[in-house]
């Protein structure tokens, strides 16, 4: 079942999918704080190796590390200190073939209950955000979506399912390009990533959203609603 609470702080914790065009995060932030006016902020810390699978991440260590995300610079250049370090939620995703890998499948399964069962320890909601095929072999959303949503249901966890609206828009609106290059996203495909991940954890429509992200008000509206639709394709067949 999709997470039903209203988070207020995220971790990131992937590789270069997620770190592409400045960060995931960033239009996260932007579509949510856009829709609530700004009223409500939500903070987010990311965890990023490039080229790195789930195995790669001592998740442990991210959330009790005690000097992470200990402090920052204010507008003086003086040091500010967090006063509160804790997380909601942690978005996590592994390599892009690392589900569907023969060698590698396993570990992805194995590494998905292993920082589940971290983070929940912590009181932090794990999430999985799904990856989306490669540019040239589109079929491979097929597989990796069967793997992340075995492993959703395996540890009862919610799916981002990025990867889906990906194929969904490139089905749709083939004319918006998703990708900076054979795997990566593009600025769009980024922000498509992000109004996934924010229609899944908040179960609510971006579709409207203002925040611009650098993009044309009319692909941002189709991307919108793609994200909208994947989401709740998502969880009328589950």
């Amino acid at each position: 079942m999709p997470f039903s609470d209203d988070p207020k702080s995220f971790l990131l914790i992937g590789n270069s999918f997620m770190y592409y065009n400045n960060s995931m995060h960033k239009p996260l932030l932007g579509i949510h704080n856009s829709i609530n006016n700004n009223t409500i902020n939500i903070k987010a810390r990311t965890f990023y190796i490039n080229g790195s699978a789930l195995s790669w991440h001592d998740v442990e260590s991210y959330v009790n590390n005690p000097n992470a995300g200990a402090f920052k610079f204010n507008s003086q250049n003086k040091i500010e200190p967090f006063k509160n370090r804790s997380y909601d939620i942690a978005i996590m995703q592994d390599c892009s073939q690392c589900p569907i890998h023969p060698e590698l499948s396993s570990d992805f399964h194995k590494y998905v209950k292993q920082h589940a069962l971290t983070l929940r320890n912590h009181n932090i909601e794990p999430v999985l955000m799904m990856t989306w095929a490669y540019k040239s072999q589109p079929s491979m959303i097929e597989a990796i979506a069967q793997e992340y949503t075995v492993a959703g249901n395996e540890n009862k966890l919610l799916i981002i399912p990025a990867g889906l609206a990906f194929s969904r828009s490139i089905q749709s609106h083939p004319e918006i390009d998703l990708y900076a290059d054979d795997k990566h996203p593009s600025r769009e495909g980024t922000y498509l990533a992000a109004a996934t991940i924010y229609a899944s954890i908040f179960q609510a429509s971006p579709v409207g959203n203002t925040y611009k992200f650098g993009i044309e008000k009319g692909v941002r509206e189709k991307l919108q609603r793609i994200a909208w639709e994947t989401y709740l394709g998502y969880y009328q067949k589950k």
